[in-house]
């Protein structure tokens, strides 16, 4: 009663039609079994002789490829720190830091460094506070300055009634004041200081006309101007061509330039 059956040897399918085997031409071999072959079977890589062409080792223009060598790595060498520096400094990478400021005490005269930056310090020996605040004076000022940071008076600008404490001093309008700088005190105005005067380097430009009602005391001095005053200066005086200074003067050293003028008394090296 069998239609069809399968090969015990070569598993392969047949039908049976009056008795006697008849293969199926549509499929003669199990499905499964076909898959499985078809999976299982590797691939053939086409190659010249598979597609009809000359066998690579007959065709003269073949090369065979190899892979590729690698490349080395070309060594590099640290560029020197002096170099580094110099082109970050260029292309603006980071800025030269400012060296720290000498400041000095109001209250025990000791002087140390503190960071350019800051706005205020301490005092390392009696711990006193120090501003650090800078002043720039447009108009009329009499109020207190305490500070060891900068004070410019503007061309318009008058103070009186008050003795300025600062770093240095840069006078373009009227100071009638006292001074106490502790680094320079430059004077590019006319008027009449009528207070005291302490600083570290006294500066009178060209053209400008000072009078000092007390005695200046500085340890150095540059006059390029028309003064009038007694000055007491523990290093060098220095008298510039354009120069004429009205007044007696205590000074360790001193020079005169042509052209310079004095009119008063002198003390050298005392």
């Amino acid at each position: 009663m069998a239609v069809s059956t399968y090969c015990r040897g070569c598993s392969a399918h047949y039908n049976i039609i009056a008795g006697k085997a008849a293969p199926n031409k549509a499929d003669s071999r199990d499905p499964f079994n076909s898959l499985k072959e078809r999976h299982n079977k590797p691939k053939a890589r086409a190659t010249e002789e598979t597609k009809g062409g000359t066998p690579p080792s007959e065709n003269p223009f073949y090369k065979k490829t190899q892979d590729p060598a690698p490349i080395p790595r070309k060594r590099t060498v640290p560029p020197s720190s002096a170099l580094v520096r110099k082109v970050a400094e260029n292309t603006g990478f980071f800025q030269n830091k400012a060296s720290p400021r000498n400041v000095k005490c109001f209250e025990c005269a000791r002087e140390h460094q503190a960071p350019s930056e800051a706005s205020s310090t301490l005092c390392p020996a009696c711990g006193a506070y120090i501003s650090l605040k800078d002043f720039d004076i447009k108009d009329n000022w009499n109020s207190r300055i305490q500070t060891r940071g900068n004070v410019t008076i503007q061309k318009k600008a008058t103070v009186t009634g008050i003795t300025i404490h600062c770093h240095d001093l840069f006078v373009h309008g009227n100071l009638t004041g006292g001074v106490d700088c502790s680094g320079d005190f430059v004077l590019r105005s006319h008027g009449k200081i009528m207070g005291k005067v302490y600083c570290k380097r006294l500066i009178i430009e060209k053209k400008a006309q000072v009078e000092f009602s007390n005695p200046v005391h500085c340890e150095d001095a540059v006059i390029d101007g028309d003064v009038t005053g007694n000055f007491t200066c523990t290093g060098k005086l220095h008298l510039k061509k354009k120069a004429t200074l009205n007044g007696d003067i205590i000074v360790a050293t001193m020079t005169v330039e042509e052209g310079a003028r004095h009119n008063g008394r002198i003390s050298i090296g005392q």
